[in-house]
């Protein structure tokens, strides 16, 4: 099924609303009952506060928006829908990133409504508590176990059998007792809040950039470690880079590729031609020799 539309449809993506001179409001209906307009804002540009005697609806489709209203702001993220009465006090602020709207104004005001009101202003925004510090700080508390299990996996080749035994069994307790409690814990009450913030933010696919930085760096290690002949470290890093490579791979093919079966024919037909045409911007010589047939993991 194809993805013409009759005439007068017309489909924008947020890529496509933008502007380098200043906030875009694009008017995509209008009636005497209400007004629909598509808003983009860059970071530190807004709607000034103002008091227009219309009700408003706010949808966030992309990015992180702050609203005025009254005396108070709101944080809303990709997916918030606010509404604000008519003839409340509103604003609208993009602190960072791209902000990309949908707002709906009913009736429509008057040109005169939309001038900033000096009498309105911008409340100063308190910081409040920060919940990364406690998670960096269970973190700090867990990484001496980290570190045992590590140290564990070095000393297993030459431990005898009742040593190694009843290490094995403490390394157990600290995973059962200590480190999964805590994952549980992050994906029950962090990982919601980390997702909403991912969808404004636009940067779900970081962590995996994350872990090819990871691999570039354990294959330059390993390549200083080579060149020096240093074994054992060798033998480490290739054990880091097999496990690192594997859970990168599991976690494509698992979470991440699945998700290009909801693109549309004529995106994932581009996408297809792309991927056939190669990589244009891969390393050249020096980080390729000896690679066999020259494929590498995406």
């Amino acid at each position: 099924m194809g993805e013409a539309a009759p005439p007068g449809v017309e489909v924008i993506r947020p890529a496509e609303v933008q502007s380098s001179s200043g906030p875009v409001a694009r008017t995509l209906s209008e009636s005497g009952s209400h007004r629909v307009l598509l808003l983009e804002l860059a970071a530190g540009q807004e709607l000034p506060p103002h008091r227009p005697p219309s009700e408003l609806i706010l949808c966030v489709l992309q990015g992180m928006a702050e609203l005025l209203t009254g005396e108070a702001t709101r944080s809303l993220l990709a997916g918030d829908v606010a509404t604000v009465p008519a003839g409340i006090a509103r604003g609208v602020r993009c602190s960072a990133g791209r902000l990309v709207a949908l707002a709906v104004v009913a009736p429509p005001p008057s040109a005169d409504y939309h001038l900033p009101d000096e009498t309105l202003t911008w409340p100063v925004r308190s910081a409040g508590p920060d919940p990364a510090a406690i998670i960096r700080s269970e973190h700090r508390g867990l990484m001496s176990g980290v570190a045992n299990l590590a140290l564990l996996a070095e000393r297993s080749a030459v431990s005898d059998v009742d040593w190694l035994g009843g290490a094995i069994q403490a390394a157990v307790r600290f995973l059962e007792h200590d480190l999964l409690p805590h994952a549980r814990a992050e994906e029950r009450l962090i990982y919601p809040q980390v997702e909403r913030v991912l969808r404004a933010e636009g940067s779900a696919t970081a962590t995996m950039e994350y872990d090819h930085r990871r691999i570039e760096r354990l294959a330059v290690d390993l390549a200083r470690a080579g060149a020096e002949a240093h074994s054992a470290e060798a033998r480490t890093l290739l054990q880091q880079l097999a496990t690192t490579v594997q859970l990168h791979f599991d976690k494509e093919e698992e979470l991440y590729l699945p998700l290009l079966s909801r693109l549309g024919p004529a995106e994932r037909e581009a996408l297809v031609r792309s991927l056939k045409g190669g990589h244009p911007e891969e390393p050249s010589a020096p980080h390729r020799e000896g690679t066999g047939d020259g494929e590498e993991g995406r």
